[in-house]
């Protein structure tokens, strides 16, 4: 991950800036102002937003908000350095808040100080133990620090603090897919999908759950395959969560004997949930498996694996599903606003 990668992912800050209560001290005036500043940060025009938040800050001098936004704008300017100096007032004070400390530490890790970044961050995170935007950006930087192992710690961290927080789910997919386990790709995959829907990473996340799924079905560098005449069984033994996934998603495999396709994929996931929902859902409970259950039961199930693979498998075959089964996938898409997925504390984690 690139520096300039790294910050441009920080834009989620702004989006979390915009929702802030206003203290009363704030004038409409000043709240136009920094409608106009986020709306100019959108569209990368960095001198005029630094324009209206310095404007906004003269009018409301003790708003965090605004010289959050301020620091944020420099450090997307390249002037890190600027930013500094407007954002350390606000980490060291008392009314620092999760995103402070989050544009804090970018400031530091844009300038070089790593040591100091990470330093900052977990200032924040003893202050907000349950943040996962804290976590998240504790993992950013080790990612940037090329320390894979730390940040897939860090986003875990994140996701047992916070299971609603889409963002370590994505990042921690994604590592997990580039250390070769596919199970975790797939799943923290599918619940990142499900918490942002509409987010640009969706079409990624789709093909790597579909590339994640043809990693799980082969044979892995040092994987070795059931000796000649043994049983192709696998024994529970001490089982993981992990170790039932595969099981039974190789014992469900005759599904796609003709390949990948959509149509393939739901039917081996219709099997597995079967299994699955029969003789672990009891004992292994988890939010994601539970609801995909839901869906079965509700008849949503088709049209969410079509929204979820249709496209990325074939374009066209997708539009022209979409066209002929309209008031279907509508259901699909009603039932699910109806219905957002909700993951919990208690859902299995990596390893357990």
């Amino acid at each position: 991950m690139t520096k300039k990668t790294y910050l441009l992912g920080l834009f989620l800050f702004a989006q979390i800036c915009a929702g802030n209560a206003w203290s009363q001290e704030n004038t409409s005036d000043v709240r136009r102002m920094q409608e106009s500043a986020h709306s100019y940060l959108g569209r990368g025009d960095y001198a005029n937003a630094i324009m209206m938040y310095s404007q906004a800050i003269r009018q409301a001098p003790g708003d965090v908000a605004l010289r959050r936004d301020l620091a944020y704008a420099y450090l997307l300017s390249g002037d890190a350095k600027k930013a500094k100096e407007v954002i350390d007032p606000v980490v060291n004070s008392e009314l620092a808040d999760e995103p402070t400390f989050q544009v804090a530490s970018a400031v530091e890790n844009a300038l070089g100080n790593t040591s100091k970044a990470k330093r900052i961050i977990n200032k924040g995170i003893s202050q907000y133990p349950n943040s996962g935007l804290l976590y998240n950006s504790k993992g950013n930087i080790l990612t940037a620090d090329k320390n894979s192992k730390a940040a897939l710690e860090a986003y875990n961290q994140g996701i047992k603090a916070d299971p609603s927080y889409p963002v370590n789910y994505y990042n921690a997919a994604k590592n997990y897919f580039q250390n070769n386990d596919p199970v975790w790709a797939l799943l923290y995959g599918e619940i990142y999908l499900n918490l942002e829907p509409y987010a640009q990473r969706t079409i990624e996340v789709k093909k790597l759950m579909v590339d994640a799924y043809r990693m799980l079905f082969s044979p892995g560098k040092d994987e070795r395959l059931p000796t000649f005449q043994s049983s192709n069984n696998m024994e529970d033994g001490n089982i993981s969560f992990s170790h039932i996934y595969r099981k039974l998603m190789l014992q469900a495999a005759p599904a796609i004997s003709e390949g990948l396709s959509t149509e393939n994929l739901i039917m081996l996931r219709t099997r597995f949930m079967l299994h699955y929902t029969k003789d672990y859902a009891i004992n292994y409970p988890f939010t994601l498996l539970t609801y995909l259950d839901k869906m079965l039961h509700e008849g949503v199930f088709d049209a969410y694996n079509q929204w979820l693979f249709g496209a990325i498998d074939n374009s066209q075959e997708f539009t022209a599903w979409v066209k002929n089964n309209n008031k279907v996938y509508s259901d699909f898409e009603s039932w699910r606003k109806r219905n957002p997925l909700q993951p919990a504390g208690y859902d299995p984690k990596p390893g357990k």
